[in-house]
């Protein structure tokens, strides 16, 4: 991994390199992949982008929370350099799947096809137990895209298939885009599929209520976050923008209520900063991250 790790200003100036894994409440994890993004890419410079940006910020969340008590320690970037993109998931898979038992995890993409391994990971360890919380504007359940089958629109059909998993264990939120291929796999089997007008039109509370009712009797639920869940005009910085998304208020509510579910690991991924204005979606990304940690570490 990376050199990062050393930068004690880093994370509202939470890290601390001296902490083990298993010392932590959190590690840190950055994946600079975007090879596999099938429009424009940029997402492999976030995390670096992110925790330049993140030292400048108060270590509280925004109901007033001090978080300084928060052990948290960046552990730098997985470097892929001379892998090709099956064997570095295979050891993103190996490296997550060893912080998964000692603490919990946030990992920063590079493109949403970095959580393929992240959620073999998880699956190695809970299984059917294991319930997934997908916020994007897309499902990314293709076979392939651009003949690649780790591409990441192919995330979570890649993660099921592995793992012979019912797709019933995925939430997919904020949903509004479907590929042919998407609608053809979905035919005849049952999908947790919110779709963004759905949640216009029912609201956010009623929602994660419904998220919360279906992986409440899950043991572990792993959280990804696509930043194109956003709306372009919140998070312009993304390779695949969707007009008709959310606000980051919007997001912070989700994670409110998924407080509420045993989260034992998140990422946030497709954060392109060569997209970016002004660096909106990175700190919306970094905003994320950390208010996170405060619902569901700290429960604040």
């Amino acid at each position: 991994m990376a050199n990062s790790e050393n930068n004690r200003s880093i994370w509202n100036g939470l890290n601390n390199p001296d902490l083990e894994p298993h010392e932590t409440d959190t590690v840190v994890v950055g994946i600079p992949f975007d090879k596999a993004a099938s429009f424009r890419k940029g997402a492999a410079e976030a995390p670096d982008r992110i925790r330049e940006i993140s030292g400048h910020i108060s270590p509280t969340t925004e109901a007033g929370i001090s978080m300084e008590k928060l052990r948290v320690r960046d552990l730098g970037n997985i470097s892929q350099e001379g892998l090709s993109q099956a064997d570095y998931f295979a050891l993103i898979e190996q490296k997550a799947s060893e912080l998964f038992k000692v603490t919990f995890p946030t990992f920063i993409g590079g493109d949403h096809s970095v959580t393929i391994p992240l959620l073999n990971a998880a699956a190695g360890i809970w299984g059917r137990d294991l319930g997934v919380i997908h916020l994007d504007a897309h499902l990314d359940l293709c076979d392939q895209l651009d003949g690649n089958i780790l591409s990441h629109g192919c995330t979570h059909r890649r993660f099921l298939e592995k793992n012979d998993l019912p797709l019933g264990q995925v939430y997919f939120i904020g949903i509004r885009s479907f590929e042919s291929q998407e609608l053809q796999f979905l035919e005849g089997r049952q999908a947790n599929i919110i779709t963004a007008p759905e949640i216009n039109q029912r609201g956010v509370a009623a929602v994660a209520k419904t998220v919360l009712n279906g992986l409440q009797n899950f043991k572990a639920v792993y959280l990804t976050i696509d930043i194109d869940f956003l709306d372009p005009a919140t998070a312009p910085g993304t390779g695949t923008p969707k007009p008709g998304g959310f606000t980051t208020r919007d997001l912070l509510q989700f994670l409110d209520y998924f407080s509420l579910l045993p989260v034992v690991g998140m990422d946030v991924v497709e954060v392109s900063p060569p997209l970016d204005h002004n660096d909106i979606t990175s700190f919306a990304a970094q905003r994320a991250i950390t208010e996170a940690w405060g619902r569901f570490l700290l429960k604040a």
